[in-house]
């Protein structure tokens, strides 16, 4: 981490620059085999598990709540890497004070999604801490699953001349949020939150499919980032290519939010073949989740990790990461 920072700030979990300068430093700590930046881990050829912590508030949401977002993200980490999600492990730390009803119905949501995964729940931990000492309640998940895919999804195998898909328009999730934090009336947006499995596993079959990436904390800004530098290729989309929704432009039109670094729960880029691409788009918009998918750009062996956006006015724009948090808490 670098020196100025003495202290955490809330950046460091932005999914952003920050967040991997801190990961970074904690990595240094441990001795690591073959560590891959991505968010699901090798236990061996064929098994994979992925971890991830839950805070979002408000805790229920148009959409979803914690409960049905803590099984759908981790389950999803395994599902863009061709693996398909089997067991789940689960930890709650809940507050003091906590209404019953309401924790009941943040587990059935979380149940339900195990259901339509069939991911059984096999261990987990239960915390109870004095009033003041957490916001309710925070969910830590960890996934664990048998690989599906012929070839190990990732980073490592994007090419040249890949087409890029994205599955969903960018940031409905974080939009859903600010706008139940800032009391904006949005009846018809509702959260991107669902389990992916069943939407991406069709594409396992197409020998061009490279790579996927769930763009949750950062969102398709900070993914489009992440495999620039690690591939050394450089990125483009093109801004009339992303799918659209209006209430979310909208809420961010308002708030002055960039969509394109807003979480989104049920929004994947996916790197496929160009000839594949076709295939892959026409099986993911015949699932309800991914219907809205569509190509938004390509791969080069140019402009070397860097990833940039052709505008709808005809200039480009460089994609960074962000270097702050934006919305805290999406996830």
């Amino acid at each position: 981490m670098e020196q100025k920072y003495r202290a955490i700030t809330i950046g460091h979990g932005s999914g952003g620059r920050l967040t991997q300068q801190l990961t970074n430093s904690i990595l240094e700590n441990f001795e690591l085999i073959d560590f891959e930046s991505e968010d699901c881990a090798w236990i061996n050829e064929d098994m994979a598990v992925a971890m991830d912590g839950f805070t979002v508030t408000p805790l229920s949401f148009p959409g979803g709540d914690i409960g049905k977002l803590a099984v759908c993200g981790s389950t999803n980490d395994l599902a863009v890497r061709g693996v398909r999600p089997d067991m789940l492990t689960m930890s709650l730390i809940i507050e003091e004070g906590m209404d019953m009803a309401q924790l009941m119905g943040f587990m059935k949501s979380a149940a339900d999604v195990c259901k339509i995964t069939n991911t059984r729940l096999i261990a987990g931990d239960t915390k109870v801490v004095p009033r003041g000492a957490a916001d309710k309640l925070f969910i830590a998940t960890c996934a664990i699953g048998k690989r599906v895919s012929k070839n190990k999804l990732g980073t490592v195998n994007i090419k040249a001349d890949d087409v890029l898909i994205l599955t969903n328009s960018p940031g409905i999730h974080g939009s859903v949020l600010a706008a139940c934090r800032f009391d904006i009336e949005a009846p018809d947006l509702k959260s991107d939150c669902a389990p992916l499995w069943s939407s991406l596993s069709p594409l396992l079959e197409l020998d061009g499919l490279h790579a996927m990436r769930d763009c949750t904390r950062g969102g398709v800004g900070t993914v489009l980032c992440e495999w620039a530098e690690s591939s050394g290729l450089g990125f483009e989309i093109e801004e009339r290519l992303l799918p659209k929704n209006a209430d979310a432009e909208s809420i961010c039109d308002i708030l002055g939010l960039d969509q394109l670094w807003l979480a989104g729960e049920g929004c994947v880029l996916i790197a496929v073949s160009q000839k594949d691409a076709e295939e892959c788009l026409k099986r993911l918009k015949l699932s309800y989740t991914c219907k809205g998918a569509e190509i938004v750009g390509k791969v080069y062996n140019k402009r070397q990790r860097m990833a940039w956006m052709k505008t709808v006015i005809g200039g480009e724009r460089v994609i960074d990461m962000p270097a702050g948090e934006i919305l805290p808490r999406i996830c």
